[in-house]
């Protein structure tokens, strides 16, 4: 980072980051056609909902969607998606949100996912939930039993729920004709999410702009049901509606599809063995230092992101420093190294690496581990 850029004016230190598509971390980085389709749109004034309407168009065509609307984030989204299953198109019910009258206002919704500003979004729209499980499971009998005649819809965190919990759910939510709600912010890749979840039934199912699309962080993604996207749109921005404050620019919308058509076209088989040799060039760190032992996690191995590998580097009491040690050592050097650590363990996921990062983060252990 040169001494003139943004940041170092402000004051504010940049980092490699090694733990992933973090929120507080900054999402990821957006490749240069998305920043260029941003810069583009920026020139111009255009009808705000028509540009929303024929991005979702699409993005609906790319995926294989049924519909398709960006929205403010994944949080952002799944408060849309609430909305809209409270509402539908009735520009009315629309209006009285957060009072909702006599229509259904329940939401089921597991424990299993700590994310509680979601459950705050629901809340915020004016629903009310209902929690099934536990912090640590959840079954699909469990949401058997709170369906009732005030339910508005079942929501499905994937990645803290497994897959084939919600092929056991979505028949059951059909045979009360309540619609699913399905998170899965941080699952992408595999790309045939965008479309397998909504093939399965989902009725909603909601992705973050700005983790595995590397597109702007202050975007995300509702696909689904072309009823409930109409009205997850007229819950949002630009209509005067209670999602009026979760607002996505002309510059966002623009490289949002940017990102989504890049993710579509890619070559998904060799990012992910490319990420896999980011993780093998830090890994070997551990055949140079004594008292080191290198772990790996398959793709599709983890739950947050599946497709990413991950490195593990096992400290013994015979390595040179404490995985601490090291941890607090790459947070403090320049550039500054961001990783993840747990007792004598370091982590570090490939993902948000950029080209020649896992050099640089194998050369800065090995100098620290032969000191």
């Amino acid at each position: 980072m040169s001494a003139n850029s943004f940041y170092a004016r402000l004051g504010v230190r940049t980092f490699i980051n090694a733990r992933g598509t973090i929120t507080t971390m900054g999402g990821s980085i957006m490749p240069p056609r998305v920043v260029q389709a941003m810069a583009e749109a920026s020139r111009h004034f255009v009808s705000l909902e028509d540009l929303l309407d024929k991005a979702g168009d699409r993005i609906a065509q790319l995926t294989g969607a049924p519909a398709a609307y960006i929205c403010s984030g994944a949080a952002g989204g799944m408060m849309l998606a609430g909305a809209a299953c409270l509402t539908g198109a009735d520009l009315e019910a629309i209006q009285r949100l957060p009072q909702v009258g006599g229509r259904p206002d329940e939401f089921i919704i597991s424990m299993v996912d700590s994310h509680y500003y979601i459950h705050q979004g629901f809340q915020l729209c004016g629903g009310r939930l209902v929690k099934v499980g536990t912090p640590q499971q959840v079954s699909a009998t469990d949401y058997a039993r709170a369906l009732g005649p005030r339910t508005a819809a079942v929501v499905f965190f994937l990645g803290s729920q497994p897959l084939e919990q919600l092929a056991q759910i979505l028949p059951i939510a059909r045979q009360h004709q309540v619609p699913v709600i399905v998170d899965a912010a941080a699952q992408l890749p595999p790309r045939a999410y965008l479309k397998e979840l909504t093939g399965m039934g989902a009725d909603l199912a909601v992705f973050s702009g700005g983790k595995g699309l590397f597109g702007p962080q202050s975007t995300g993604l509702i696909l689904g049901r072309p009823d409930l996207v109409r009205a997850c749109a007229l819950n949002s921005s630009p209509h005067s509606a209670i999602g009026r404050g979760m607002k996505v620019g002309k510059e966002e919308i623009a490289g949002l599809l940017t990102a989504v058509e890049l993710f579509m076209s890619q070559d998904e088989g060799a990012l992910i063995g490319e990420w896999e040799r980011r993780c093998r060039t830090i890994g070997q760190v551990a055949d140079q230092s004594p008292g080191l032992r290198a772990e790996y996690t398959a793709p599709f191995a983890n739950r947050f992101p599946p497709a990413s590998p991950l490195v593990h580097l096992h400290f013994s009491p015979t390595a040179p420093r404490t995985a601490p040690q090291v941890l607090a050592a790459l947070d403090q050097g320049t550039p500054s190294i961001q990783a993840s650590g747990s007792g004598q363990v370091l982590s570090f996921g490939p993902q948000t690496l950029q080209e020649g990062e896992a050099e640089i983060i194998a050369d800065r252990l090995r100098q620290l581990l032969a000191h």
